[in-house]
């Protein structure tokens, strides 16, 4: 009778045991079936949304207009469907930004990129220098390659300081004839350029000030707007996003800051020796980039100059022994004030990859990698100067300038292309 006790116990936890294996497999069995079908679902609709995004970033780069100011906008992409776009345009600098939001049903996926024009009339062109009767002289070791605009006057060797040309031919490429003006810059950007300078001694602004050392701002929120004092020191700093720094006086940015996408506004703008990072400069008086420099692709020094309320002054970009800009370096004439000449000056060792365009004298004896657009040449060495003349230079073709995209900053930029995808 015990054993028969002890039989019926024994059978009894081993019907429960296998009930337990039972259930337990039944259950692993469930969540692999829900798992499966919930990675399965979010699969299909991480690709409907991936989808979605590229729709809008194909209306982005199909939408040539370029407004100043910040416009938004949002729609569905498709009839009868969930699936819905939101959007921001606006200009960042000398680029075209766009920030993307697109949602099916209660998911969402974000995306921020610089975008710009990659063709334009003057795509395949190194050297444009303005027609205003003056031939333009090379001597030394200068070296030109790709399509060169000139005067109609043209292109000889010269002496300078007792210096002759040291080549035999003048250009590697075609010669084209010039006009009196450089190709406009597209009206919007020299209008948001205006509201820039207007920054610095704009004292409706809500600044805010730099209490972090690093800080990071994505391009899908707010610009945040940032206000440094009197000595315009960065130093230690690391800020990489949609920030705006400004300064009433002068910025003087150390080696040990990292800066990514951000723009500097100014009177005065220093990069001070081994500094790198990729940021958007503008100034009404002086930018000075110092040697071992790097400022990395996209980046841009833009001078303002002074409008006739402000001084009637023309802005001076200099850029140093052994630095190198990565994008866009431009020089305007402030308003009205066609013969306040900025100046930019490309020494000895230094490299632009990428544009330079200046609406006064380019004083160059270093390398443009891409294309330069200038009104007038000058060289100055001691007691003796020259109008339209190029020493030592180097200016050739490079896919720096014909794969970077930068043509939207022109009128009749077309195909556009991603520049950079942002965070």
């Amino acid at each position: 009778m015990l054993l028969l006790k002890k039989v019926q116990a024994s059978s009894l936890v081993s019907t429960i045991i296998l009930s337990l294996v039972v259930l337990t497999m039944c259950s692993m069995l469930l969540l692999t079936v829900y798992y499966h079908k919930y990675f399965q679902t979010k699969d299909i609709i991480g690709q409907r949304l991936n989808d979605d995004l590229q729709s809008g970033i194909h209306f982005i780069l199909n939408d040539t207009v370029l407004m100043p100011r910040a416009f938004a906008d949002s729609f569905s992409l498709f009839e009868g469907m969930q699936d819905s776009l939101a959007y921001t345009q606006q200009l960042w600098g000398c680029f075209p930004l766009a920030s993307l939001q697109v949602k099916y049903k209660n998911h969402s996926k974000t995306k921020a990129f610089f975008y710009g024009a990659s063709q334009h009339l003057y795509n395949n062109t190194s050297l444009y220098v303005a027609d205003h009767d003056r031939p333009l002289s090379l001597s030394g070791d200068t070296y030109i390659e790709g399509n060169a605009y000139l005067p109609k006057s043209g292109l000889r060797s010269g002496f300078f300081g007792q210096q002759g040309f040291s080549r035999k031919k003048l250009i590697e490429g075609e010669i084209l004839s010039s006009t009196k003006t450089l190709p406009p810059i597209s009206p919007s950007f020299k209008e948001y350029f205006l509201q820039l300078g207007h920054y610095i001694n704009d004292t409706t602004i809500n600044f805010e000030e730099l209490k972090e050392d690093s800080v990071v701002n994505s391009f899908d929120l707010p610009v945040r707007l940032i206000q440094l004092p009197k000595n315009g020191l960065l130093l230690n700093n690391i800020l990489k996003g949609k920030f705006i720094v400004v300064s009433d006086s002068v910025i003087n940015i150390e080696a040990s800051t990292k800066l990514s996408d951000v723009i500097l506004i100014a009177p005065y703008i220093h990069f001070n020796t081994g500094f790198a990072g990729s940021i958007q400069a503008f100034a009404l008086d002086s930018i000075t980039v110092e040697p071992d420099c790097n400022l990395r692709y996209p980046s841009s020094l833009v001078g303002l100059g002074r409008n006739e309320m402000l001084g009637n002054t023309g802005s001076t970009i200099t850029l140093h022994n052994h630095c190198t800009v990565e994008g866009i370096v431009l020089a305007l004439t402030g308003e009205g004030n066609s013969n306040i000449k900025p100046t930019i000056k490309i020494k000895q060792g230094a490299t632009v990859n990428g544009l330079v365009y200046n609406d006064g004298y380019s004083y160059l004896n270093g390398k443009v990698a891409g294309a330069i657009f200038t009104h007038f040449f000058f060289e100055q060495r001691g007691p003796l100067s020259m109008e339209n003349i190029l020493i030592d230079a180097t200016i050739v073709q490079s896919r720096w300038l014909k794969e970077a995209n930068y043509f939207s900053i022109f009128t009749e930029g077309t195909r556009q292309k991603v520049m950079k995808w942002l965070y």
